[in-house]
């Protein structure tokens, strides 16, 4: 039984240190493409972070020209309504002042009263006068003027009515 007591079943060998291989030496290598190519990328994220700040600089300044330009049209908007209502009051005043009923009650203040048949004169302008205003003469118009001027203004009256 001494026998099955040793410690065959095991391996003990598994358990002792080992001796460490030698670990391979990594050497850098050096090599001008890489170099390129790492600055290529620099390059390239420098240029995207450029494009991108820009980007949103442009965006930020757009913005605020729209809010600027809002505002103007929102105080061109509100002038314009003033203005409009003022137009209003004023037409609304003007037609107040020069309406019919308020001319004839200024007239009768002023006693002025409506024009009538009687008062109407006409004046005929030959046409080598061209609207110059006769100096009086001291002529007086024959029978045949006289008969003509009272039958155009009889007309004139008839017209008149």
């Amino acid at each position: 039984m001494a026998s099955r007591q040793s410690n065959l079943a095991y391996d003990l060998s598994l358990f002792e240190a080992k001796p460490k291989k030698a670990q391979p030496v990594m050497n850098v290598v050096k090599e001008p493409k890489y170099k390129k190519r790492d600055r290529m990328i620099a390059v390239r994220i420098v240029s995207t972070v450029a494009v991108v700040v820009t980007i949103t600089c442009v965006m930020l300044y757009s913005r605020a020209q729209l809010t600027e330009l809002t505002d103007r049209v929102g105080t061109y908007q509100t002038e314009y309504q003033n203005l409009m209502s003022e137009r209003t009051r004023l037409n609304a005043e003007i037609e107040g002042k020069v309406s019919l009923r308020s001319v004839e009650e200024n007239a009768k203040l002023m006693g002025l009263d409506k024009m009538q048949a009687y008062q109407v004169e006409y004046v005929v302008v030959d046409e080598e006068e061209d609207g110059v205003v006769p100096v009086a003469s001291e002529q007086r118009p024959s029978v045949a003027q006289k008969l003509s001027l009272y039958i155009q203004s009889f007309l004139e009256y008839i017209r008149f009515w």
